[in-house]
């Protein structure tokens, strides 16, 4: 981020889930009140699919690294990476969250649901990145430059990790224009992968979301 220009409208988030076993809950769950809005856009699903590419390349390559935990500028090298294969199933809740983070930026879903809530049965370790900017610098290449934060600090370089989790598997991105932005989305998953694979979307959708009443 540090190469762009100060007047570039840019931003970016992490999530990462691993689970663990819990013990259930006695708490009771209230349902929140929902109603369903549409949002209108273009998705770019050729320019979204060219990436697993570059995050491939770079799990494998020699900038598999990032900053250690201490906050010094020790370099912590990410060894034996496997590529991630492409997860059509995870491309769709990514197309969904493209959608969705136009509504609300951020990992809490505009229903009031985590950002997993999306994932079906078979993850054992789920991560999302989502980021944002105007269409004229936020390209395949440039969404991507982003999320590798080389300049950041360890505090600062949770896409990347992400993006170099030796656990993840599996991988589908989204890209969605509306109102002259570009909305990304990567959702990464371990074990399960998809390999029926779709046509890319690269047209106007009208999508539905879900958002809290109030």
């Amino acid at each position: 981020m540090k190469k762009l220009s100060n007047c570039l409208f840019v931003f970016l988030l992490v999530a990462v889930l691993v689970f663990a076993e819990m013990a259930p809950s006695a708490a009771v769950t209230v349902q929140a009140a929902t109603k369903t809005i549409k949002v209108e856009g273009k998705y770019y699903q050729s320019d979204a699919r060219k990436m697993k590419k570059m995050v491939n390349d770079f799990r494998t390559g020699d900038d598999a690294w990032y900053y250690a935990k201490n906050g010094s500028d020790e370099v912590v090298y990410v060894e034996g990476l496997g590529k991630l294969k492409y997860d059509y199933e995870l491309e769709k809740i990514a197309m969904q969250r493209a959608a969705e983070i136009y509504v609300s930026f951020s990992h809490t879903r505009p229903n009031g649901k985590d950002c997993f809530s999306l994932f079906p049965s078979g993850y054992m370790g789920m991560g999302e990145n989502i980021a944002m900017g105007t269409s004229r610098i936020m390209s395949t290449n440039d969404a991507f430059i982003l999320w590798q934060e080389t300049d950041e600090p360890y505090s600062g370089q949770g896409h990347r990790r992400n993006m170099l989790y030796e656990g993840f598997t599996c991988i589908g991105i989204a890209c969605f224009e509306i109102d002259g932005d570009k909305y990304w989305v990567q959702e990464f998953g371990t074990p399960k992968s998809s390999t029926k694979k779709t046509k890319a979307c690269n047209k106007k959708k009208t999508v539905k979301v879900e958002v809290l009443s109030d």
